[in-house]
């Protein structure tokens, strides 16, 4: 049975009727999806503009005044390419022989005169046969930063074994501190000693979240890196290791995001350690009113900041900058954790793989200030490419 409407004449079940509710509906839903869309908006302009940033970087790569783009570094020369896989730190000894760490788990000590190496020792077990291969870093050992203490000794940060002391005569090796599987002494990634003149030895570790074979996998992806400034997860840090006790403690943590180079003033008074995702130097008091606090030195630095290692001709630090920073836009959003993955899970951005910044390697001397006193520049990596560290040696730079 049909039922007219009361008061109308007009038949509600007839097709011109339903047609017009279709379109009455479909109008609605348009709406909708409108004012979602717009809610939705609105919501992400005011996380990006609203939230505290999590990052120092203000801005792209200011290439001006002390920063000025160069070709200083395509004047060096490359020396044992092929022979020595991926040197990461430097230490000289009292004879001015140098000494390295290489991907493959083996500490060399390199004569510059003859142009020679020879092996030291090995951070692993050296029964493995495949040493050099990412997977085989945990086995083998990966050495990274590396310094002399006062009885002549090399201190080695292993990133998976921990804190190493080895007669460079003999190759033997002392455990100094092991890696804990919990708590503030459990980390990843143990990265660069610094010894002051009483013995302490300060250490850092990049990160509680991403292992360095990781990084170097096919399958790494980028969140991981990405992951650890967003959620505000500092397990990267400073360590003390006090050589009269042989005790390790975590000295600090708050607010370092993958922590690597460390050195010392002139006068022991403070630290200076590297945060890389951050792109700034912090710098750590040991004296004074303000000791065992921090506070930044130098923020927006005009790319990834590697190892920091003390000038030997003024009081300041050299810093190695391997890879520069891509671009302004991209740098203005890395301020917002939230935008940094939608333009990862987007593939817009991968802050370990930049096509043409990874090219541009860049080493900067700062004074104690923090103050830029010059910069030393491979823009195209015809040179050098890839800078993790720069040492001080007669007149010459070794990077």
């Amino acid at each position: 049975m049909r039922q007219r409407a009361k008061g109308s004449n007009v038949d509600e079940t007839s097709p011109s009727h339903s047609s017009e509710n279709k379109e009455r509906a479909a109008t609605g839903s348009c709406h909708f999806i409108v004012f979602g869309l717009l809610v939705i908006v609105g919501l992400l302009a005011a996380i990006y503009f609203l939230l505290p940033p999590t990052s120092d970087v203000r801005e792209g790569p200011q290439f001006t005044g002390a920063y000025a783009v160069n070709d200083d570094l395509q004047k060096g020369a490359r020396l044992f390419e092929g022979n020595l896989p991926g040197p990461e730190s430097f230490a000289i000894d009292k004879d001015g022989n140098l000494y390295t760490g290489l991907s493959d788990g083996r500490v060399v000590k390199i004569d510059l005169t003859t142009e020679t190496y020879s092996l030291v020792t090995r951070m692993g077990d050296p029964s493995y046969d495949k040493c050099g291969q990412a997977e085989m870093m945990p086995h083998c050992g990966r050495p990274l930063g590396m310094r002399f203490d006062n009885d002549g000794n090399l201190i080695v940060a292993d990133a998976y074994k921990g804190l190493f002391s080895i007669n460079p005569s003999t190759g033997n090796k002392e455990l100094l501190f092991k890696p804990q599987k919990s708590g503030d002494l459990s980390c990843h990634m143990w990265n660069n000693p610094v010894v002051l003149s009483n013995g302490s030895i300060f250490f850092t570790c990049v990160s509680n979240m991403i292992t360095f074979h990781r990084i170097h996998d096919p399958d790494f992806s980028v969140e991981e890196y990405l992951w650890q400034p967003h959620t505000h997860n500092d397990s990267g840090g400073l360590f003390h290791y006090n050589s009269v006790t042989g005790s390790t403690t975590l000295v600090m943590k708050e607010q370092l995001f993958c922590p690597n180079g460390v050195s010392k003033s002139s006068n022991e008074d403070f630290l200076v350690m590297n945060d890389m995702v951050r792109g700034r130097i912090a710098k750590y008091y040991l004296k004074g009113p303000k000791a065992g606090k921090w506070d930044t030195l130098v923020s927006g630095l005009p790319g990834v900041p590697d190892n920091i290692t003390p000038s030997k001709r003024m009081p300041g630090f050299w810093v190695a900058i391997p890879m520069v920073r891509p671009n302004a836009l991209l740098d203005f959003s890395y301020q917002w954790s939230l935008m940094q993955l939608v333009q990862a899970k987007l593939g817009l951005i991968n802050p370990l793989d930049y096509p043409n910044s990874a090219l541009h390697t860049v080493v900067v001397l700062f004074d104690e200030e923090g103050r830029v006193v010059r910069s030393l520049h491979d823009p195209s990596g015809k040179v050098v490419m890839g800078a993790t560290e720069v040492v001080e040696m007669d007149d010459e730079l070794i990077i």
